[in-house]
This record gives C-alpha cells, sequence and structure tokens, in this order.
C-alpha cells in the first residue's frame, strides 16, 4: 500500500481529470444549436436528453463491479474512447431518434469513466489520508470552464461540427497520454479483494437503506449542476436573448465559481468545519439563484446588459453554493461504508441517476410549457433543501 501521494501521482491523477472535463461538457455549451438542428421543442430536447440516463443506470449498475474484476485501465481506455468518439458523432446527428441513442452511449461511457476515476481518487484520498478528491473535481471544473471559454471564442466563427470534432479529437489523445502515465498508480483488479458485492437494480433500494441521509443529500445537490449543464445555454439565449456566443458565459460563470473554492477546499476546511461547509454554501448559492435568475429575466426585457449580468450573478452564487457537497458527500459515504471506493462510488451515483431521471424530465416539460426561468427554480430549491442535512458532516475542523 503506497502511503504517500507523490508529485508524479498527482500529475497522473490531474492528467485524467482536467482532459475529462474539456470533452465531457464540450456539446453542453452549444446546445441551443443542437436543439435547433433536431429540429425540436424544449420539451423533447429535454426528455431525450435525460432518456441518456438509461446509459447511466447501466454504467452504475456493472462499471463498478467490473473495476474491480478487471482493474482500472482496461476500463477507462474503453470509455473514454467511447464517450469522446460518440461525442464527435454528435454534431452530425439530424435525426432525434438517432440522437436519443447516442445519448444513451455518452451516459454510459461518461459514467464509466466517472466511477473509474472517482474510485481512485477515494481508493488513494483514504490510503494515504490527504484530502485530494475534491481538488481533483476541481480540475474536471477547470478543464469545463476551458472548454466553455474555448466555445465563447469559437462560436462565433466555427462550426459546430469543427469545434466538436476537433475538440474531441485532442481531449482523446491527451486522456490516453493520461492513462499511460496513471498505469502505475491504479488500482489493480486484486487490490480490495475478491469478494464483492454485486451491484444491481437491488442496489437503488439497498444503497438508499443503508445510507438514506447522504443518498437523499447527494440527489439533492447535483440537480443545480444538472439543470446548469443542460439549461444555462438555452435559458441565456432564449429567456434573456443573448448571441449563442454569450448564452456559454452562465455555465462559464457557474462552474468557475465551482473552481474557486474546490481549489480552496483544504484552506476552508481548517476554517470550518464539515458540516457549516454543508450548510451555508447551499443557502448562500440557493437564495442567490432563485433571487437573481428570475429578476435577470425581468429586467432584460428593457435592459439586455443589465439583465444578463443579474444572470451571471445567479449562476456564480449557485456554483459556490455547490461547489464542495459532491465530493464531500462522496468522502462521508465511503467513510460509512464497508464497501470498496468504485461500489461505493456507483452504489451512491445509482440511486443519484435515477432520481436525477425523473427530476429532469419535469424541468425540461416545466420549461416547455411555462418558461425555462420557471424550470430552474425546481433545482435551486432542491439545492436549497441540502443545507438541512448538514448534520451529516463532523463538526471538526481539519
Amino acid at each position: 500500500m503506497k502511503t504517500t501521494f507523490s508529485k508524479s501521482e498527482r500529475r497522473a491523477l490531474n492528467l485524467l481529470f482536467f482532459p475529462f472535463g474539456i470533452g465531457a461538457m464540450a456539446t453542453a455549451m452549444r446546445f441551443p444549436e443542437i436543439r435547433d438542428q433536431l429540429n425540436i421543442n424544449n420539451g423533447l430536447f429535454g426528455t431525450y436528453l435525460t432518456l441518456g440516463g438509461i446509459g447511466w443506470l447501466l454504467a452504475f449498475i456493472y462499471v463498478g463491479d467490473i473495476v474491480h474484476k478487471f482493474g482500472i485501465r482496461p476500463v477507462i481506455i474503453v470509455a473514454s474512447t467511447g464517450l469522446f468518439g460518440t461525442m464527435a458523432a454528435v454534431p452530425h446527428i439530424m435525426n432525434p431518434q438517432i440522437w436519443l441513442a447516442s445519448n444513451i452511449l455518452i451516459g454510459f461511457f461518461w459514467v464509466s469513466f466517472h466511477v473509474s476515476n472517482n474510485g481512485q481518487a477515494i481508493h488513494r484520498q483514504e490510503e494515504i489520508g490527504e484530502l485530494i478528491l475534491t481538488r481533483l473535481h476541481g480540475l474536471w471544473s477547470l478543464g469545463a470552464l476551458v472548454t466553455s471559454i474555448g466555445a465563447i471564442i469559437v462560436t462565433p466563427f466555427v462550426s459546430l461540427a469543427w469545434h466538436i470534432d476537433v475538440l474531441m479529437f485532442l481531449v482523446w489523445v491527451a486522456t490516453i497520454h493520461g492513462i499511460r502515465k496513471s498505469t502505475p498508480y491504479f488500482i489493480d483488479k486484486a487490490d480490495e479483494g475478491s469478494e464483492l458485492p454485486k451491484i444491481t437494480l437491488k442496489s437503488i433500494v439497498t444503497s438508499f437503506r443503508a445510507q438514506p441521509a447522504v443518498a437523499l443529500t447527494m440527489i439533492l445537490a447535483m440537480q443545480i449542476e444538472f439543470s446548469t449543464q443542460d439549461w444555462s445555454a438555452i435559458y441565456l439565449r432564449d429567456s434573456i436573448g443573448m448571441s449563442d456566443a454569450s448564452s456559454i458565459y452562465g455555465y462559464t460563470v457557474f462552474i468557475g465559481a465551482m473552481i474557486i473554492f474546490r481549489f480552496n477546499a483544504n484552506r476552508l476546511h481548517h476554517m470550518f468545519s464539515e458540516a457549516a461547509l454543508l450548510k451555508w454554501p447551499p443557502i448562500v448559492g440557493a437564495i442567490g439563484f432563485i433571487t437573481f435568475i428570475p429578476l435577470g429575466t425581468l429586467v432584460s426585457e428593457f435592459n439586455l446588459m443589465l439583465g444578463f449580468s443579474l444572470a451571471l450573478f445567479g449562476y456564480a452564487l449557485a456554483g459556490f453554493g455547490s461547489s464542495l457537497l459532491a465530493p464531500t458527500l462522496f468522502g462521508i459515504a465511503f467513510r460509512n461504508s464497508k464497501h470498496p471506493s468504485s461500489v461505493v462510488v456507483a452504489q451512491l451515483g445509482l440511486v443519484a441517476a435515477v432520481v436525477a431521471f425523473f427530476v429532469k424530465i419535469l424541468i425540461s416539460w416545466v420549461a416547455e410549457t411555462t418558461s425555462v426561468t420557471l424550470a430552474l427554480m425546481i433545482p435551486a430549491l432542491m439545492l436549497l433543501a441540502t443545507s438541512k442535512f448538514s448534520y451529516l458532516g463532523s463538526k471538526q475542523r481539519d
């Protein structure tokens, strides 16, 4: 067992999380164009996007177990190649049903990558006793920020196909390089024992019963990030009236705020208890979002740039409020579980994915039948509710 976290291992993990963030969010930056290309409304767009959760579900059921049977390396090679290859095909799809099939594949490969990366990080975090997961999530967020800034720059000048195809090839090359550098540190198929729990649909029930409060809090916490990925560009283009390039700023500001706090997680844990960080940031973030998103929509009717600025401020507060929730909750779940790290990630993610499926469908049709602005209040209220579960965190400062 390696009890130290060397600079070479740190760089190797960085090379997995950072390109993943760049590639995974590339198409989300241009969702308004993809929706228009498919010629479907908001409700159907959101529904087909959400049905990609079928792939999430299948991956959460099987991948945690596969990792522990075969090791992380082969899983992460297949997952990254499948993810970036399928995403590169998206700009060339004009048929909504084919796009639905691609979303299912993207969901499967995305979660396979996610389970592998986070399982590795949690495994090493517990071995060395150092908080590394939050920083790595920050690197993923930094990758997402880079891809959003890049989209802002190239959208006025480069077609959707050229943008996504070239970017997917580059991040695939970078990820393969990261896999090669990370190979000496990967969890081997035998590292955590051969008798592993089988993850099945029954795990949805058993995982929730094992840690119901953690599972529920994760469900509530993740929706604001999901909805920002799916709807921020559409909200800013349709509700505020911004251009395709300017509509990307919502996610850019949201993820930028997340990065600031994730990269300062160790400092914050020295200043505040885990319980305090699970309580107050979500309150501030949720109230800010609930206030400034509708205000931005209203003000934009007579002052476009002021309304745009108010909406961006709401996204910044939401990013701040949700920044530490997911990595902190994964850490709490692993502390309270007897299962291996990748199995914990898969089980908790499985519960969140199933519930998120229904929440995202609800948001999609509220957006279609009323407005995107009103639909976004649903995840904001869920973020606010996470503060009620702050007791899950330690009351001791690090």
